[in-house]
This record gives C-alpha cells, sequence and structure tokens, in this order.
C-alpha cells in the first residue's frame, strides 16, 4: 500500500525502514484547496527505525505545496484564515505587548543574543545596524517587531501577499530562500514555522549558511515532536502541509550537518498551547 508514497528514506539518516504513527484517507483542508483528489490518496506520519526521525509520507504531486504556498495559503477566502496578510498584520501588532506571542518571541531571541555575548559565547559584530532576514515571514509580524535602533529587517516568501509591509520600513524579497536568493550577508536568520514545510529542509538551511555574515546566527522554531503524545490525530499540526516533526535530537543533528553549532535548543509552549521547539544556531566557518 506504501508503494510509490514520497519520501522512500529518511532525509536525515537515509535509512528506508519506518514505522507508522497515523494514516490518512482523504485529503485535508490545504489539499483541497489545491485540487488533490480522494481517489487513491495516502498520506501517513512514520517513525525512522534508524534514527527515529518522525516524518510524513504522501502520494501526491511533490510540487502541489508550492501551489498551495504561492497563492491558496494565505488566500483571504481559504477556510484556515481569517483575512490577509495585511490584515492579520494589523490585527497582530495591534496586541497589547503581554498578550503578543510575537513581541515575546522578539524579547528571547534578543535577550538570548545578548547573554551568549556576556557570557563570551558568541558576539556578533559591533556595527549597526545587524541585519535579520525572516524566511516566510509574508505576514510581516516578526520582522516588524524586532526592527529596532540596533536591527533592520528583511523578509524572504514566495507570496505576493506580503508586498505590503515595505510602506513599514522592512525589505520584502517575493521569493524562496534558494540558490538565487541575492541580498547577503545576513548576521540572524530566522525560519519560524518554516521548516516542517519545505521539502527539502537540508537544502534550505545550507542556503541559509551561504547568506550569513561569517558570524551570523540562525533561529529556527518549529513544531514539537512531542505533540503526538499530546494532540489527536486530527490536530491541525498533522496537516498535510507539514511534512517533519523535530524533536531535539533530530534538530541538532540536522544543523550540525548543515554547518551550525546549536548554542541553544529549548522545548516550550507557546501562547496559543502550541508545543513548539526552538533552537538559535551560529554558522561555522
Amino acid at each position: 500500500m506504501s508503494l510509490g508514497l514520497t519520501p522512500q528514506a529518511c532525509v536525515l539518516c537515509g535509512d528506508d525502514r519506518r514505522a507508522p504513527l497515523v494514516r490518512y484517507e482523504a485529503p485535508d483542508a490545504y489539499e483541497q484547496a489545491v485540487g488533490v483528489a480522494s481517489d487513491n490518496y495516502h498520506r501517513e506520519w512514520v517513525t525512522c527505525s534508524g534514527c527515529g526521525f518522525r516524518y510524513s509520507r504522501y502520494a501526491r504531486d511533490p510540487d502541489v505545496l508550492d501551489r498551495l504556498y504561492d497563492d491558496a495559503y494565505r488566500d483571504t477566502g481559504a477556510a484556515w484564515r481569517g483575512g490577509s496578510a495585511e490584515e492579520t498584520f494589523q490585527r497582530i501588532v495591534a496586541l497589547p505587548p503581554e498578550e503578543s506571542e510575537t513581541v515575546a518571541r522578539c524579547g528571547a531571541i534578543k535577550s538570548t543574543i545578548a547573554r551568549l555575548a556576556k557570557d563570551d559565547i558568541h558576539t556578533l559584530p559591533e556595527r549597526r545596524p545587524l541585519r535579520l532576514l525572516d524566511v516566510g515571514g509574508a505576514t510581516g509580524v516578526f520582522a516588524y517587531l524586532f526592527r529596532d535602533q540596533d536591527w533592520s529587517a528583511d523578509i524572504a516568501d514566495p507570496s505576493a501577499q506580503g508586498t505590503f509591509i515595505a510602506k513599514h520600513g522592512v525589505t520584502y524579497h517575493q521569493q524562496r530562500l534558494d540558490a538565487a536568493f541575492c541580498g547577503a550577508p545576513y548576521d540572524l536568520i530566522s525560519m519560524i514555522y518554516v521548516l516542517e514545510h519545505v521539502r527539502d529542509p537540508r537544502m534550505v538551511i545550507e542556503q541559509a549558511h551561504r547568506v550569513l555574515d561569517a558570524s551570523g546566527l540562525l533561529y529556527i522554531e518549529v513544531p514539537d515532536e512531542i505533540a503526538f503524545e499530546w494532540k489527536p490525530p486530527d490536530d491541525d499540526i498533522f496537516n498535510s502541509c507539514h511534512l517533519w516533526m523535530f524533536g531535539p535530537v533530530s534538530l541538532t543533528r540536522l544543523l550540525d550537518a548543515c554547518g551550525f553549532d546549536p548554542l541553544e535548543v529549548r522545548r516550550i509552549k507557546t501562547h496559543r498551547g502550541h508545543y513548539a521547539l526552538t533552537a538559535l544556531a551560529r554558522r561555522r566557518l
């Protein structure tokens, strides 16, 4: 039954042995939005028998998610969206700071960077402003709120909906972080709930390595595999857009393979009740 499913082997260790976790027999709302049919449908979450990494296998056109992210994922008419990217931006930046998950995230990253410098573990250049690139941040919220007297901010995202952010002082690159991307070097690259969506996470992190300054940092936030213990199989965290479910061991292993030294890896529960994994890593020369 699993013949023809993608991927054929674990992207971390290459082992093609796996154990099933949960299977789905019909396309979810995301797949339906881009025409994935119910005929011969199959999708499953599995655990790699070699390294324990948990990932999704599916029988569909591998390009289907590219179409989703280019258009339908942020479509204001989609069932999972309450408005356009700009409307989402306006709603979130208007939140009181104590209610904003993004304000808390910005503060945590900056305080960690300051602590690492104070402890002589890692220091960014003295020049100002330092440069942030937020990958996949088309709502503009994180890049906008991260900016201050020490930081400027760019965004790289394939969606046209994020272009509005330019009028708020954030540079917007309507493209993926791939070999064609230019705009380097950056001092910090953020990937906030991005890595679980991309077909080739290793390629994306390796490209981040190329566009970072020699002393640059990478911040990653992804759903935590612990969700398999605490969330039901139909929870949105297991939707068809999510291809990989990282834990501390698998995320650290991937970062190391791509030329990064993890400085801090944390398990958190977000303001909205999601189980998440965060990592701050430095570029290895």
